[in-house]
């Protein structure tokens, strides 16, 4: 394992140059640690990158006028400072906002790409108007009952209510989010209000294309995954069973086969 600081980005790199490169873009309001068990799964069989976008984790702060070209310019430098060639790009939620204008500006710097419980569409009025009242919520004090109804909206109840096994992911969960600031929560909401629409970039995409959904994701429910996956002409759509909107975290099991099994059938 390799650690490095790329432009403020912190950047873990496990690293095999015989095999294929993978780079995994976290979700809000995590770190690079929620891909715990894929680089546990994954690290002896790809050439792994995670790291901590902007502001999260142990990246550089979140001065509040970030956009999502803004992490996609992370990406790109984290890219060219490792010499990566043709990397399979796999975001998750926000992390998949970031992959799909990462896309729309240069395609051809990846492979194939994996988009996790996201969506094209930008937020409508009414979402906007919501992020709106989450960053008031957190700048009056409210960042506690912000992570309560932020888990309870993202989870599947099978979960939040499970087994000793599913608490530990709940706790994991809550623990990342509990480090990151309320400065980077806010600024990242503002940078997800303001990010534009990328559905009618998708016909254009012509690298292969896995498109990840759990079934019981509230926030990105199927509907926007099914939209996706109808326009993009190479790709495939997966429904994980037993999980809400982190389904690499709530079905650990079945979401690392189908990512192996989507990377190692690529041409």
């Amino acid at each position: 394992m390799n650690q490095y600081k790329i432009n403020g980005i912190n950047v873990i790199e496990h690293r095999d140059p015989k095999n294929q490169s993978v780079i995994f873009v976290h979700a809000f309001p995590l770190s690079s640690r929620m891909w715990e068990p894929q680089v546990e799964a994954m690290k002896d069989i790809y050439h792994l990158i995670v790291y901590d976008n902007r502001g999260f984790g142990e990246s550089g702060e979140n001065t509040g006028s970030l956009t999502i070209d803004s992490h996609v310019d992370d990406l790109f430098s984290i890219i060219d400072e490792l010499k990566i060639n043709k990397p399979v790009l796999c975001g998750l939620s926000m992390g998949g906002y970031i992959s799909l204008r990462a896309l729309e500006r240069e395609q051809k710097r990846f492979k194939a790409v994996i988009l996790c419980d996201t969506r094209s569409l930008a937020d409508d009025n009414s979402g906007k108007i919501k992020r709106a009242e989450q960053i008031k919520q957190i700048k009056q004090g409210g960042r506690k009952e912000f992570d309560e109804d932020f888990l309870a909206n993202t989870l599947s109840p099978k979960t939040l209510n499970g087994n000793d096994e599913k608490q530990k992911i709940v706790n994991f969960i809550k623990e990342i989010m509990s480090r990151q600031k309320d400065d980077s929560v806010t600024g990242a909401l503002l940078t997800m209000a303001a990010r534009t629409d990328t559905t009618g970039f998708l016909e254009n995409l012509s690298i292969p294309a896995l498109v990840v959904v759990g079934e019981d994701d509230k926030l990105t429910p199927a509907s926007p995954s099914r939209l996706m996956n109808a326009k993009i002409r190479n790709s495939e759509l997966k429904i994980i069973p037993e999980a809400g909107h982190f389904p690499n975290l709530e079905n650990t099991k079945f979401y690392n086969e189908i990512i192996i099994n989507f990377i190692n059938n690529l041409k």
